[in-house]
């Protein structure tokens, strides 16, 4: 179904704020961007900015914001019978198979190179923090958890800790060497071995479907 005109301009829009704003930060770094200089680029004004994102520091992290939000959603919605490892799994799946290989360390969800700013530092880690907690949440949820369990903290930290070393400054440093004829391959085998060291959260959540 065809979304309605006003519906398609402001998503057209906020992807032409957030389209600059990377740009920019890109370019300059996070620090020198100012919110005015990214309305100039956008045309649009700068409360225009501020209606569609909270911060400058929204900007920078919108996209993994988003990215959690399709985990989740994911985690969520899965198949019945389906356990949250193998949504979990599925997930991981669909997104190496989304990349574009030539592209691949640049198409990482993750870490960013304006977010090396200081500035950025301790949001970089709230980023993580709200992944673990937001996972944690969905299982107690979904298993009607009424009170804090820490098992299902520590499973969701697992989860997060794939996708965070996936998305590291660190990784992409490590996959950079590697020819690029051989790098998805590399990427595939260490998400297999992720995966397989993570397998005994499989046994313990088909416990509880």
């Amino acid at each position: 179904m065809k979304l309605p005109l006003r519906i398609r301009k402001k998503i057209e829009t906020e992807e032409t704020i957030l389209a600059v704003a990377k740009r920019l930060f890109l370019e300059k770094g996070y620090s020198r961007v100012t919110v005015p200089e990214i309305a100039d680029m956008a045309n649009v004004s700068v409360k225009t900015v501020f209606n569609y994102f909270g911060s400058k520091e929204e900007l920078a992290f919108r996209e993994e914001i988003l990215f959690c939000d399709r985990l989740v959603l994911h985690i969520l919605s899965r198949e019945k019978g389906q356990s949250i490892f193998d949504a979990f799994q599925d997930f991981v799946w669909n997104l190496i198979q989304s990349i574009d290989p030539e592209n691949l360390i640049d198409s990482l969800p993750g870490f960013h190179p304006w977010m090396d700013d200081p500035i950025l530092e301790q949001r970089y880690l709230q980023l993580w923090e709200n992944y673990e907690k937001r996972i944690s949440d969905s299982l107690q949820l979904q298993f009607e958890r009424t009170g804090f369990d820490p098992i299902l903290r520590v499973i969701s930290c697992q989860m997060v800790t794939l996708l965070r070393t996936l998305g590291s400054k660190e990784f992409k440093e490590y996959l950079k060497p590697i020819p690029m004829a051989l790098r998805y391959r590399a990427l595939e085998k260490w998400i297999l071995g992720s995966l397989e060291l993570m397998s005994g959260i499989r046994e313990y959540l088909l416990k509880l479907v």
